[in-house]
């Protein structure tokens, strides 16, 4: 079983380190299931990219999340994943796993600094070789929390 804190290791470690190729790879070894790629319409602010690459998995045995890797030369734009909660009125399931994989994130990057933005609350993060955010929003009836992880060459 793949742990929540396990993905966001790879993410931080290895997105501004190895080839999206490799990456792609690791994720298949790790018992991700590969599906195709689809643009859901949310990559328009992001640098032009070659590929996008989409698995499916189960972290920590719980909810299915979406994981993406997005490829720019050869290289890892951004990768991160995406689950999906049923909206409850009061968001306790959705607070606990943000604030779960907000400790995760800080305890690799530090406090990161928060923002809200159209009713998405965000936290952005970064270091030397990578920038990254999480953010929680409810979407289409449901309430969704994102974690990504971009290759700071491309963003600076």
């Amino acid at each position: 079983m793949i742990t929540n804190g396990e993905i966001i290791g790879l993410l931080v470690g290895r997105v501004a380190d190895i080839p999206a190729a490799d990456l792609v790879k690791e994720c298949g070894d790790l018992g991700m299931q590969q599906a195709p790629y689809q643009d859901v319409g949310l990559t328009s602010n992001l640098p032009p990219f070659e590929a996008g690459f989409h698995f499916r998995f189960n972290p920590d045995g719980k909810e299915e999340v979406l994981f993406e890797i997005l490829e720019k030369d050869g290289l890892v734009l951004q990768a991160g994943y995406q689950l999906a909660l049923p909206a409850s009125l009061f968001f306790s399931k959705t607070k606990k796993r943000h604030l779960q994989l907000k400790e995760i994130l800080e305890t690799h990057y530090g406090v990161g600094q928060p923002m809200h933005v159209g009713g998405i609350d965000i936290i952005n993060y970064g270091n030397d070789t990578t920038i990254a955010y999480i953010s929680r929003a409810q979407v289409a009836g449901t309430d969704a929390i994102t974690v990504r992880v971009g290759n700071r060459r491309f963003w600076d």
